[in-house]
């Protein structure tokens, strides 16, 4: 399997889970739009530090830094932009 076909299952597989975590705890999250820009700024500063963590994996670590940090980051990333989009959704009036 070449690098990019493993970080597509990578993503596709973060995306899933905080899909999946999205639909299974409707409510947790933020409840106002302030916060749920908070938490998208985060996943900014999350994002940043991933590359420079990531880069500092070597040898078996590679396995352990991919699954254990750079996992859960992207999973974080767009488990905080679905809390943006269904918070935006609520404040608009039916």
């Amino acid at each position: 399997m070449s690098k990019e076909t493993f970080l597509f299952f990578l993503v596709v597989g973060a995306a899933s889970l905080a899909l999946w975590v999205s639909l299974r705890f409707p409510r947790f999250g933020p409840s106002t739009l302030v916060k749920a820009f908070m938490h998208v700024a985060a996943t900014f500063c999350v994002g940043f530090a991933l590359a420079p963590a990531m880069s500092l994996a070597t040898g078996a670590g590679v396995f352990l830094a991919v699954f254990a940090v750079a996992l859960p980051a992207l999973t974080y990333m767009f488990l905080a932009g679905i809390w943006l989009l269904r918070t935006a959704q609520a404040s608009f009036p039916r």
